[in-house]
């Protein structure tokens, strides 16, 4: 398989990268929300605003739709990090796998990854008495 490895795993860390950029871009904009969500009335204490935030009849309300919002918001941000993180990881199994491939298929490699894989053994060493002059 041709692949340009070094665009792949760019491309993989560029879309982690805007997982960060898109978590930037909304946070501003949920934590103005967040800081009406006084303004919506105690459910605990106020009729109206029980009804706005927890819902009714079987229809969620304010309060529902925000957690899921924020569970999305979560998700969107995680998905996109955790795909930059595969793109990159599916370029290094690739070039593992086509490291692989050639070890079986080159004779003279395949023979370098042996030696290189051997145990220690004995090193020759010259037992002929020199002399001093």
């Amino acid at each position: 398989m041709d692949i340009d490895h070094t665009s792949m795993e760019n491309s993989g860390r560029a879309i982690h990268a805007e997982g960060g950029e898109f978590d930037a871009s909304v946070k501003p904009r949920r934590e103005r929300l967040e800081a009406l969500i006084p303004h919506f009335g105690n459910p605990a204490t106020d009729e109206a605003a029980r009804l706005f935030r927890k819902g009714a009849d079987g229809h969620p309300g304010f309060d529902s739709a925000y957690e899921d919002l924020t569970t999305a918001h979560h998700n969107l941000r995680k998905a996109y990090e955790d795909i930059g993180n595969a793109v990159v990881g599916m370029s290094r199994n690739v070039q593992a796998a086509n490291w692989a491939s050639m070890v079986d298929k080159n004779a003279f490699i395949k023979d370098l990854v042996d030696f290189a894989r051997r145990k220690d053994d004995e090193v020759s060493v010259p037992t002929t008495p020199v002399e001093r002059a």
